[in-house]
């Protein structure tokens, strides 16, 4: 018996886990695309004349249950998701119609918050040349948003291939806003910093940095994946989508710059803070020295005046005595701070 009609009984054998469904959209061959009803997915995968694809939730127990069982999913690629990989990679797997496994870092949603800081979250997801499963754990920014635009008709992908490049170019915009975003930061506290009338918070340049430090970290990867990819592309990949597959790369390598570039910016601007405080101080400390010598003498002469022998036990007539000893103690103190190199 052919594998894809045993890989289809067993599809209708086991009923599809809809309570762990966050969205599934349709694909014909000849007109525009749809969002399939929950009960009528089973059915769907039969059809052969459409492209399907699932974003599933994996926290749901039902999801989980059926990756354990589904011949959708290779077992390799259940084990990582099991496991919790989240190293980027988009790499060839050949089974599955020479099907596409992505690990993807992605922006969590953070409901009521735009554009601040988020967490990241990971989407996996297999890409077959009819159908895309993904999951997460997590709702992100990139999937909730090719899901409104699907749903509002602003995107109308033929293919799960098309979906595959509009899912990348959706990710990478959500990125290059939030570039956008720490950019009109930093370009905030440098103006402030250059101005000198008030000082940026360190913490504030601390966490710029650190962000930019932690997106450098899982967005490179995807690079090198992505140069992989191209050198060993599944067969259902057409000249055009090695073409823009291409794109996706240069547009990647051009965000991971803009990182790089921030979070040098950041340190830079750490470092010339910190020349400033360094200064700020310094002119403190040189007028508080200007004020402690002009004060000195008078200080001296007060504290040798106010001293009142005649009133203490035994030091009756020793004025002379009182002012040795003090000037000796002074020349100790002061060979000593020279003995250890301190002045």
């Amino acid at each position: 018996m052919p594998y894809n009609l045993v890989m289809t009984l067993e599809i209708i054998a086991k009923p599809f886990p809809v309570a762990g469904v966050v969205f599934a959209w349709a694909m014909p061959i000849s007109g525009n695309g749809y969002e399939i009803p929950l009960f009528e997915i089973s059915g769907a995968l039969e059809n052969p004349d459409i492209s399907i694809w699932l974003h599933l939730n994996l926290s749901n127990s039902q999801i989980q249950r059926w990756l354990e069982n589904t011949p959708l999913i290779p077992e390799r690629v259940v084990e990582m998701i099991q496991e919790g990989v989240n190293l980027s990679r988009l790499e060839r797997i050949e089974k599955l119609d020479d099907c596409l496994l992505m690990v993807m870092n992605d922006f969590q949603q953070e409901f009521g918050e735009e554009g601040g800081d988020s967490g990241l979250g990971t989407l996996w997801a297999i890409v077959r040349p009819k159908l895309m499963v993904s999951l997460r754990n997590n709702p992100l920014r990139t999937t909730d948003k090719l899901r409104y635009d699907l749903r509002n008709g602003q995107l109308n992908p033929a293919s799960v291939i098309e979906l595959f490049h509009e899912l990348l170019d959706l990710r990478a915009e959500q990125l290059r806003t939030l570039l956008v975003h720490l950019s009109e930061n930093m370009d905030d506290l440098e103006e402030k910093l250059l101005k000198g009338r008030e000082f940026p918070e360190h913490e504030n340049l601390g966490r710029i940095r650190i962000q930019c430090s932690r997106l450098r970290r899982h967005f490179s990867p995807e690079l090198i994946a992505l140069h992989r990819l191209l050198k060993r592309l599944p067969y259902w990949f057409s000249e055009e989508d090695k073409h823009r597959l291409n794109d996706d790369l240069d547009l990647l390598s051009y965000l991971v710059q803009e990182i790089s570039s921030l979070y040098d910016r950041a340190k830079v601007l750490q470092d010339e803070q910190a020349a400033h405080v360094a200064e700020f101080n310094a002119k403190n400390l040189q007028v508080l020295s200007v004020m402690t010598v002009i004060f000195l003498p008078m200080t001296l002469i007060t504290g040798v005046m106010g001293m009142n022998m005649e009133d203490l036990p035994g030091l009756r007539g020793s004025f002379y005595e009182v002012m040795v000893l003090m000037s000796v103690t002074g020349a100790a103190v002061f060979a000593a701070l020279k003995l250890k190199r301190i002045i």
